[in-house]
């Protein structure tokens, strides 16, 4: 469970570290608070050995702390001499990279395995410069924990969830899906052609499905009896908390960086969420394109060639396949492949936010086809970078537990009880709607008009200017406007000209004004049932414009 703490603005006493690794022993006897929090921290990232510490000591420093790890006051030294500094001490941390161990002493604060920390405040007394904690969960961690722990064996053998991804997206995948495919055309399980477009791609899909799902949950020698789902799982939760904390990070001003792809374990390091999404993905793209060079073979049908030759000739067909997928746009996004870079290198994805150790970065966000005023304001980075993250709602749409998020099918199943007592709950609520509505009795309606309560004079979080809240309004103008069937030139002119409204200059805040209602009663008299909505717009605008000119005086 995650928990935010802040550090309290009392002096606190330098802390006594001891780092155990592979091949050196380290001991600083007077390492600064906050600087002994930020190698903790710094654990985060399940690093091997010192010289990864280093490594990731930039994701985790803040200007409290030193540039770089060979700042802060730690040298080798012998166990004995690391021991003896602890003995007897109560503040003190150590670190045993060789163990995967986290033990502190009794004045140290408690952390627990999650956790963020405030290790400054800003001029206007705000906490600033997060410092997320999240333990990988095959680390130990002991707090209030006495010295002699340190010479102990960790308690449980250590277990990370590794991925075999050479496996998972290489010649056993490919092989399998040109066999699996080419088995199902032979056995005349693929739709023919005379049957109706819908009922073709049911035919289909239900065998996507289930290649797919038999691909993922068959136990495969090649990763010792292990299923292939089970290679992309017991890590999601840590990866994505992690991530997360660097978003915080970056919104305080901090850089965005990347772990690094260099340090030990990497090419096998757990699979975090957005990888597995991709993964789904690739499955089904290359599904897909197995049946379409099958539909292409059938119709070039000429010589007879041997199954073998057809499943070599599928496999390479499948490859290429594979190959340009990772460059291809996801969702006309960013490419596959960096999407599953910045899964493994652990940074969320921000409009074009420049990543230190990685040459891409998130493409701009763009809304292709949408006319709402609200999204327009996003995309226009009214409020900040705009993050973009996969939630893989499309692993769960074919209510298989093969392809969900879910680690175990227990907590599959119990998700899928909630949402169909969530749906039932829905249904009974929208018949009684349905029934109220029929006798004429009052009732809220939770898709009533923005227009149907008086706009409350009190901003917006993050809206000071009060432009969100009329796009409420525009939106639901627009919204009509698309329901009569109005032009698309039309809509898009009136977004254009409230979006130069929104971004003018004070000397052409006039102009745009002006602009803007000469659209809205081009609307209005086009439309005249939006009269009244059209008018009080115009209020709304006018009332804006006042407070604007009152912040500038």
């Amino acid at each position: 469970m995650n928990a935010s703490n802040q550090n309290d603005e009392m002096e606190t006493p330098p802390v006594v570290v001891v780092v155990l690794d592979h091949n050196a022993c380290r001991v600083g006897t007077a390492v600064p608070y906050d600087a002994a929090l930020t190698l903790w921290a710094t654990m985060s990232e399940d690093p091997a050995n010192w010289n990864e510490v280093a490594e990731y000591w930039g994701r985790y420093r803040s200007p409290t702390v030193c540039e770089f790890v060979d700042g802060l006051p730690i040298q080798t030294s012998d166990p004995q001499e690391a021991f003896a500094a602890i003995d007897g001490h109560e503040n003190w941390l150590a670190i045993d990279l060789i163990q995967k161990r986290i033990i502190v002493g009794d004045s140290v604060q408690k952390l627990g395995a999650r956790a963020t920390l405030a290790l400054e405040t800003d001029l206007e007394g705000q906490k600033c410069c997060p410092l997320p904690f999240v333990l990988p969960p095959w680390w130990e961690l002991h707090e209030s924990a006495s010295a002699s722990l340190v010479l102990d064996q960790r308690e449980s053998e250590i277990s990370i969830p590794r991925t075999n991804r050479s496996f998972l997206f290489g010649t056993p995948l490919i092989e399998t899906f040109a066999e699996q495919i080419l088995k199902a055309v032979s056995a005349g399980r693929y739709p023919p052609k005379n049957l109706e477009e819908q009922e073709a791609w049911n035919a289909r899909h239900a065998l996507t499905v289930e290649v797919h799902a038999s691909w993922l949950m068959t136990p495969r020698e090649e990763v010792s009896g292990r299923c292939p789902r089970s290679l992309m799982h017991g890590a999601h939760d840590w990866s994505d908390a992690v991530i997360w904390g660097q978003r915080q990070r970056f919104e305080n001003g901090m850089p965005m960086i990347a772990t690094p792809d260099d340090v030990l374990g990497y090419d096998d390091a757990p699979m975090g969420t957005e990888e597995m999404i991709m993964y789904f993905d690739l499955c089904r793209h290359l599904l897909d394109a197995g049946w379409d060079w099958c539909d292409l073979q059938h119709e070039l049908s000429g010589e007879t060639q041997t199954e073998m030759k057809q499943k070599d000739q599928l496999s390479a067909f499948l490859s290429d396949a594979r190959d340009s997928w990772m460059d291809q746009p996801f969702e006309g996004g960013s490419p596959t492949r960096f999407i599953m870079e910045c899964s493994r290198r652990r940074v969320p994805r921000g409009s074009e936010v420049p990543i230190v150790g990685m040459d891409d970065t998130e493409c701009e966000q763009h809304m292709p086809d949408c006319d709402c005023p609200i999204c327009d304001m996003m995309a226009s980075g009214l409020f900040g970078v705009g993050f973009t993250s996969l939630a893989g709602d499309s692993l769960e749409s074919d209510n298989e537990f093969a392809f969900s998020m879910h680690e175990t099918i227990e907590d599959w199943q119990r998700e899928q009880d909630e949402f169909r007592e969530f749906n039932e709950k829905m249904e009974r609520e929208f018949a009684e709607r349905k029934a109220m509505a029929a006798t004429g009795e009052n009732q809220d309606d939770v898709f009533a008009s923005a227009w149907s309560s008086p706009m409350s004079e009190e901003a917006l979080p993050g809206d000071a200017s009060g432009f969100l809240k009329l796009s409420f309004r525009l939106a639901e103008i627009i919204s009509d406007l698309e329901n009569a069937d109005t032009a698309k030139e039309i809509i898009q002119q009136l977004n254009r000209s409230f979006r130069e409204y929104r971004e003018c200059k004070d000397g052409e805040h006039a102009t745009a004004k002006h602009t803007l209602r000469e659209r809205l009663d081009e609307v209005a008299a086009r439309h005249p049932e939006l009269v009244p909505k059209v008018a009080d717009f115009h209020a709304q605008i006018d009332e804006q414009a006042r407070a604007r000119a009152s912040n500038t005086d």
